[in-house]
């Protein structure tokens, strides 16, 4: 039996309803799923972390800058930029 993006779909709503995970996944044993179809369908949801790279590399630079002026070093400032080029590399990234 093959897991259609429907099921799939229904899965996460039953979820989002609070029904226990366990519950469900016996139920699709008991429909013809194997495990390797039924683990496809609770994959972990992976966050999206790139937001923060921009805010803190933001932060950090603007900070370093100020360091910079007040003749305190530059540490800050590098780390900054890299923030930010990490951002840029990581959006380059997804788009592909």
């Amino acid at each position: 039996m093959q897991m259609t993006a429907e099921k799939i779909l229904l899965i996460k709503s039953k979820l989002k309803k609070g029904e226990p995970e366990g519950e469900i996944k016996e139920q699709l044993r008991k429909e013809g799923f194997s495990d390797k179809e039924i683990n496809k369908a609770f994959l972990a949801h992976h966050y999206d972390m790139r937001m923060w790279y921009l805010i803190f590399g933001v932060l950090i630079s603007l900070f370093g800058l100020y360091n910079l002026i007040m003749e305190r070093g530059f540490l800050f400032l590098i780390l900054g930029v890299v923030l930010i080029y990490t951002f840029l590399q990581e959006r380059k990234r997804l788009r592909k």
